[in-house]
């Protein structure tokens, strides 16, 4: 699993990601957490047929944990299922207990409906949260690019490049990145990110 999440994701490798993903599943079907990352790299892989399928699995077998609903918010917004998709995030966002993670995905969400006062909320709150506590800048990012802030929501990546903020690892495979991947401030991005020559 370690080779599947911390090589061959970052380098957009999903295709081996799964096979070995799916070896390991196959031997301990019962592990939440190599099917949270079967889940997270068929969502990486645009799978998203099967990411519904695997993230309804996830929802019985913890019914109280927010993976299961935020990748089935990922799942959806590639399917344009564009409520279902908040509302999916939206419960992965009370799940967590509003953690800031969660916020940030649900302000990305949002967005597919358009820029809304909802989203400028969600910044406010995350905002308010790093008054005391500490927000992966992507969160911010996510807000933004979901209000389709495209400036703003640069100035944040560059900002969680920085902080080598873990869920910038996927930056290649992301698809909520596919409209600002011909923008030149994304391949210098992740040249910065050691991820481009």
């Amino acid at each position: 699993m370690l080779h599947a999440v911390g090589w061959l994701m970052p380098q957009g490798r999903l295709a081996e990601a799964v096979a070995e993903l799916e070896w390991a599943l196959e031997r301990d079907p019962l592990s939440f957490q190599l099917r949270y990352w079967l889940t997270f790299m068929l969502l990486l892989a645009r799978d998203v047929d099967r990411v519904i399928e695997q993230a309804r699995v996830l929802m019985e077998m913890e019914p109280d944990s927010p993976f299961g609903p935020w990748l089935m918010a990922g799942g959806l917004r590639g399917k344009g299922r564009v409520e279902e998709t908040v509302a999916a995030a939206r419960q992965a966002a009370d799940l967590s207990g509003g953690s800031a993670m969660m916020l940030g995905w649900l302000g990305l969400h949002l967005g597919a409906r358009g820029p809304s006062d909802e989203g400028r909320r969600v910044l406010e709150r995350l905002a308010t949260m790093a008054q005391t506590q500490y927000v992966p800048p992507c969160c911010f990012a996510w807000t933004y690019l979901g209000l389709r802030e495209i400036d703003t929501a640069f100035e944040w990546l560059e900002r969680a490049g920085e902080a080598r903020d873990q869920f910038m690892m996927p930056i290649k495979s992301y698809p909520f990145f596919d409209p600002i991947r011909s923008d030149a401030r994304f391949r210098t991005l992740l040249r910065k990110m050691k991820l481009e020559p």
